[in-house]
């Protein structure tokens, strides 16, 4: 292992933690962000689920989606709306 490599485990761990919340909601989201993964990826971009949380959804922004311009109308105009529409009980998304 590079000493490159060494320094930056620490943030790959942190990076692919498992999504927190209860395990029901976080499968439901996951399958829905699932069938929009193509959206995102034809543009060079990912969105991968953090949390959970009292009906928020957490998501962290990846690849050419992390800064872009456009990644909040993606957001806020295309999956917080799929995510309400399908699954009542979400009150909005977040982004870290």
């Amino acid at each position: 292992m590079s000493w490159l490599d060494r320094l930056l485990a620490g943030w790959k761990d942190s990076d692919d933690a498992p999504p927190r919340g209860d395990p029901a909601q976080v499968l439901a989201v996951g399958e829905i962000l699932e069938e929009m993964r193509p959206m995102f990826a034809a543009d060079g971009g990912e969105v991968r689920l953090v949390a959970v949380e009292g009906g928020w959804v957490v998501l962290q922004l990846r690849g050419a989606c992390d800064g872009c311009n456009s990644s909040e109308l993606s957001i806020h105009g295309a999956v917080e709306p799929r995510l309400r529409e399908r699954l009542p009980w979400v009150l909005g998304v977040r982004t870290t």
